[in-house]
């Protein structure tokens, strides 16, 4: 989608409910935080919570992008039915890795002997990290789709499909708080697993009519190969690596570190705080992908734009961090 009259207007109904879709899931942090610090031993699985966590985001960065990829590639059959089948193949792959992770005596030494969790703690993490395992495939698989919805201008749709995971999120982990004995990282993780696979789901039954459309679409195309694929995909994929290995490597270090418990307890609060945060940045790469134009005519229109995003999430974050707001947020709403 390009336009040579591209407005800020144009942009922010664009931008807007794929910022809707970021910000709905950043909520998801912030909310099974506050409820796993409201279950029996809360340090212990806050702990785990954020252990588990950043390997589940390590695990699934490889993925991640693939909305960027099938946002850019995915014009017609064959390019679509190539996209798809590289991110099978790519799923497989983060999923066996994942796999190897939970082998007793990798997790062990990665947890214990590597991070340094005391192990009651690791544990916990290794109970949450078997619950996860269907997170980095279900990410890829929705994200694929919700790539080919924003190319064909579907983005409320995927707006839709955020509010169905948020709902099956926040019932999974309710009713499991009111009516379990599980421990909190259990309910979290379990949460978690329930929300992304509802939005994979309703993500491939809202995209039926766009992939019908592809695939019989007789338009002629420019011939993608796996070659292109890999290296159109390659920097994207190590950026988010990148991007995302930040937390597991913080989480090593504050795993040996002074009241590294207490400290790992913490971590997955302030994740989730900065993350609301981050997510309307993160919502923007798509926006740009589609609109900067073929020839980039449209490029310092979509700059200035992201510069004032850039202002705003600062002015917000900092208005949090440096007033009475923090204590509200980390006492009264995270439940520290």
């Amino acid at each position: 989608m390009t336009s040579t009259k591209l407005t800020c207007k144009k942009i922010f109904i664009f931008w807007l409910p794929l910022a809707a879709t970021w910000l709905m899931m950043s909520v998801e942090g912030p909310f099974l935080a506050a409820v796993i610090a409201r279950m029996a031993e809360p340090k212990f699985n806050l702990a785990a919570y954020g252990v588990a966590f950043a390997f589940a985001l390590i695990v699934e960065a490889p993925i991640i992008m693939i909305m960027s990829a099938s946002t850019a590639l995915a014009a017609g059959r064959n390019s679509f039915l190539k996209l798809r089948r590289f991110t099978w193949w790519l799923n497989a792959l983060i999923t066996l890795v994942m796999l190897v992770l939970l082998i007793p005596f990798v997790f062990d030494w990665i947890t214990v002997q590597l991070i340094n969790l005391p192990l009651h703690v690791s544990r916990l993490t290794y109970k949450a990290m078997l619950i996860l395992l269907p997170w980095p495939g279900a990410i890829g698989y929705r994200r694929f789709y919700q790539g080919v919805l924003i190319r064909n201008n579907r983005t409320r749709l995927v707006a839709y499909g955020t509010i169905i995971r948020l709902l099956s999120m926040a019932v999974t982990a309710l009713l499991a708080f009111h009516y379990s004995s599980w421990d909190g990282v259990v309910v979290g993780a379990l949460a978690l697993s329930a929300g992304v696979c509802s939005e994979a789901l309703a993500s491939r039954l809202m995209v039926t009519g766009v992939v019908q459309r592809l695939m019989q679409s007789t338009e002629s195309e420019k011939p993608l190969s796996y070659r292109q694929i890999i290296h159109f995909y390659y920097p994207l994929a190590l950026t988010s690596i990148l991007a995302l290995g930040a937390q597991p490597l913080v989480t090593f270090f504050v795993g040996r570190s002074y009241m590294a418990l207490e400290s790992l307890a913490v971590l997955p609060v302030i994740h989730s705080l900065a993350f609301i945060f981050r997510s309307l940045g993160l919502s923007y790469q798509e926006v740009a992908i589609s609109l900067v134009g073929d020839r980039w005519e449209n490029y310092h229109t979509v700059r200035n734009f992201a510069w004032m995003i850039a202002g705003g999430v600062f002015v917000a974050l900092a208005t949090i961090a440096f007033s009475p707001l923090a204590v509200f947020w980390f006492h009264t709403v995270s439940g520290l």
